[in-house]
């Protein structure tokens, strides 16, 4: 498969260098990689390199961001506006904290849909109930109506999916999106972003802490630790033979864990 993505990159903050050391991921077109480490370990840090969004909280890229045969790193922020939403989107893990208290749900996506399609206003209602339906919400006008506040954790979730993609974008980046679920929604989110995967085609990095949810959704698996990644591989191979000592750890937390399935019944749901 063809690389959509590409990276090498080093982040430094004021006082902090070496946030992330070298970088190096690859992501083809429609796959699902995995990546996992502990909190602290730059997870959150390389979904915001990819947008180029550090450089509002201070952080500085070195490096390359390869994406479609351009180089992120590169562009000017006035281009990689026309991107961000558009090619390359972003879910976060705190739905309520995400969305506008005082906005209803249809304001929020349709001033999303006016971000990329100034000249096509009024087609967002419809774009916005057909997505509904993929994800599993209601699909009905008055559910637009509602406030953030009237939703469940796992509706809101479901809306912010719903809006990262809006414009169907090649590349969508999931930090931690079900860090704030119970176990059945969190469930139910997986096999949401699975459907979405295989309907629309579309390539997605799942940042996660949790092993488990990562084993059960995605092909391959990137260790980051202390901001550098340690290992890489398919996600059979990760769990029957990993390599390092830190992948190891990991894994034996997960199996001393007794109310965790199987990794061969995780990898076989994958």
């Amino acid at each position: 498969m063809k690389n959509l993505l590409s990276t090498r990159l080093t982040v430094d903050y004021p006082n902090k260098p070496r946030i992330l050391g070298d970088v190096e991921l690859e992501i083809a077109e429609g796959e699902i990689l995995g990546l996992v480490g502990e909190s602290g370990s730059g997870k959150s840090t390389i979904a915001l390199a990819l947008l180029r969004l550090l450089d509002h909280k201070g952080g500085k890229i070195h490096g390359e961001i390869l994406f479609d045969g351009r180089d992120l790193a590169k562009l000017r922020e006035k281009e990689m506006r026309k991107i961000r939403g558009s090619e390359i989107a972003l879910v976060l893990q705190s739905p309520l904290s995400s969305l506008n208290p005082v906005l209803k749900i249809g304001t929020q996506i349709a001033e999303a849909w006016r971000a990329h399609n100034p000249g096509n206003a009024k087609q967002w209602k419809e774009e916005a109930l057909g997505l509904f339906s993929l994800v599993s919400l209601p699909a009905e006008p008055s559910f637009l109506d509602r406030y953030p506040r009237q939703l469940s954790v796992g509706q809101a979730q479901r809306v912010l999916i719903a809006m990262a993609i809006l414009h169907k974008p090649r590349l969508l980046i999931a930090d931690e999106p079900t860090s704030a679920l119970d176990a059945i929604t969190q469930s139910e989110i997986l096999e949401l972003f699975r459907r979405l995967n295989r309907q629309l085609n579309m390539a997605m990095l799942f940042i996660s802490h949790d092993l488990l949810s990562v084993a059960s959704l995605c092909s391959r698996i990137a260790i980051l630790q202390r901001g550098q990644i340690v290992e890489c591989g398919a996600t059979e191979q990760m769990f029957r033979e990993p390599r390092t000592e830190d992948t190891r750890a990991l894994l034996q937390a997960v199996l001393r864990n007794p109310f965790a399935a199987q990794p061969t019944e995780l990898i076989s749901h994958g």
